[in-house]
């Protein structure tokens, strides 16, 4: 094993969920392929974004990564544990295990899982129990993973400091609706970390905070991130906020990853035509811009029950090429070492 792989903290592979059709309730009429073949690794201490507009299956994405919903294919390994759905399945089939036996499997699996991967929602409001105070949010995930309660108080201490919700007097006894929006998304991150995990997923984590706050609010993920070493995935559709926290970009549409690079390489030289559409359509504070066109693609991203064959960005790319991006599903290309793109412009 070489020092790269033993450095991987996260590796997916072809992952793929799809979630059923069914008619009349009991006649199978489908799929919705809301990830589709996606691959990728994450190495400790760093931080991936993935980006895309709203329906490219970025959330379900991070559902899956998280456990909460079975991936339909596929592999991902976590810290050298693989733990999807499929191998619950072949253990199950190899030790003929019971019912109840498999089913214990998949609680401690999904405890394994909550312990090493913390979540940031996009609501925080939505996020918090509104019957608990900042003190039960931060102490329930440390009693249902079993620290002993000498030492729950000195880490729910700490974590308020990290995210500086300072002074803890001032706060913890405090419900949710009785913090301002920037506080609230302090506590969902303090609980995200409470159980120190290595592997933290912020899905769109300041779409719902003033503008005043957002930087604020990922400069201490940043901030966070640096210091407990973590690898950090960032989902949003705002490519503006992205220079700010990762040093990779994922641009994702229509369920699969079509352009990975750097974040300095991604902007200043982007390859895919959709990667290319998404950064014209950013809005600079520039006067300027009320006299300016901006061209950006036509129609709307594909249905993914019934996606366009070929490159599923076909329909909408004005420099589509006949009988190859509407036959041929494209491969990843690598035009500049580090920089790949799935698309036939670059074959």
């Amino acid at each position: 094993m070489t020092q790269e792989t033993q450095n991987v903290l996260l590796s997916v592979e072809d992952l793929r969920t799809w979630y059923e059709l069914r008619k009349w309730g009991f006649f199978h009429a489908g799929y919705v392929k809301a990830v589709d073949g996606v691959t990728f690794d994450l190495r400790h201490g760093q931080a991936i974004t993935i980006v895309g507009e709203s329906g490219s299956g970025k959330t379900t994405l991070a559902k899956t990564l998280l456990g909460l919903v079975p991936p339909t294919g596929g592999r991902m390994d976590l810290a050298g544990h693989r733990y999807d759905s499929e191998r619950v399945k072949w253990l199950r089939f190899l030790f003929k295990q019971s019912e109840r036996a498999a089913w214990r499997n998949k609680r401690e699996r999904r405890t394994w899982i909550r312990a090493k991967v913390g979540f940031v929602q996009q609501d925080p409001y939505g996020a918090l129990a509104p019957f608990m105070n900042v003190r039960k949010i931060l102490a329930e995930p440390l009693t249902i993973h079993r620290v002993p309660k000498h030492d729950q108080e000195e880490r729910i201490r700490a974590v308020m400091e990290e995210v500086r919700l300072t002074p803890s007097e001032d706060f913890i006894n405090k419900y949710a609706h009785m913090l301002s929006g920037g506080q609230q998304q302090r506590l969902v991150i303090a609980r995200s970390i409470v159980l120190e995990p290595e592997l933290l997923i912020a899905d769109e984590p300041v779409s719902m905070l003033d503008a005043s706050v957002r930087v604020e609010i990922l400069q201490l993920l940043r901030r966070i991130q640096e210091s407990h070493d973590l690898g950090v995935i960032y989902i949003t559709h705002d490519l503006s906020t992205v220079r700010y926290f990762s040093e990779y970009v994922f641009v994702m549409y229509a369920a699969k990853l079509v352009e990975k690079a750097e974040v300095s390489e991604l902007i200043h030289n982007p390859r895919h035509p959709y990667t290319q559409a998404l950064l014209t359509a950013i809005s600079d504070p520039d006067p300027d811009n009320a006299r300016v066109f901006k061209d950006v693609p036509k129609g709307e991203p594909p249905s993914l029950a019934h996606p366009p064959s070929g490159c599923r960005f076909h329909p909408r790319c004005k420099r589509f090429m006949a009988d190859l991006c509407d036959v041929q599903m494209p491969v990843s290309f690598e035009p500049v070492a580090g920089h790949q793109v799935e698309c036939w412009l670059y074959r």
